[in-house]
């Protein structure tokens, strides 16, 4: 079973300490049970950074919406804003406390997001989308910067296109090579009618750019 499961995971890096680069993940299928079962001292064979587009970092406030694991995609621009004083106001959810894999990460890097699950069981009741008009509103000419769930970061961003408001999108894709060339993780790019590769021209994206 030296090939099985054949290829690669990706993960966005959650975190950077010292030399060592910090991933979250949960456990869907067979890849990432095979790195869940891995030991303290065992070697994984990792490709990367990937990808040519990262978030805007010139702006001086922002709005950052996370879903699920894919608050993970967050978390490091997260922590250069507050490194930088940059104002934003992030927003975590999920669909039940347990989905918040990274309350006690924010908590270490006194990052206070707004928390929201489906069930109620921690933070505000409901969808990350509930209050983001008001949110929004409250912000003006600050980008989105988004990363979660397919269904999430569509709902987010026709919002923001209802708000006039910028939004990029951290896409997250199976990828065979991750390097550009076997054209497995591509997008629709709407503007130019063609296709872009998540792990080359990406992974991050105008919400106008692309159909997701």
């Amino acid at each position: 079973d030296f090939y099985d499961p054949l290829l690669r995971r990706a993960f966005a890096i959650a975190d950077v300490e010292d030399d060592t680069i910090v991933v979250y993940y949960d456990v869907y299928g067979k890849g990432t049970y095979a790195i869940s079962q891995k030991k303290e001292g065992e070697t994984i064979n990792v490709l990367g950074p990937l990808g040519n587009r990262l978030f805007p970092e010139d702006y001086d406030n922002y709005v950052v919406v996370g879903g699920g694991i894919g608050y993970a995609g967050l978390s490091l621009f997260l922590k250069q804003l507050k490194k930088h004083n940059k104002r934003f106001v992030a927003i975590y959810g999920a669909r039940k406390k347990e989905d918040l894999s990274m309350i006690k990460w924010n908590e270490e890097n006194q990052i206070q997001p707004i928390y929201y699950t489906e069930d109620g069981s921690s933070g505000r009741k409901g969808l990350v989308t509930q209050d983001l008009k008001d949110i929004i509103k409250s912000n003006p000419n600050a980008p989105l910067i988004v990363c979660g769930p397919k269904g999430m970061m569509k709902a987010v961003a026709k919002i923001a296109k209802e708000e006039n408001a910028l939004c990029y999108l951290s896409l997250e894709s199976r990828m065979a090579c991750g390097i550009g060339i076997c054209v497995g993780c591509v997008v629709k790019d709407v503007k130019n009618d063609t296709y872009v590769r998540v792990c080359y021209e990406g992974p991050v994206f105008e919400a106008n750019e692309i159909e997701l």
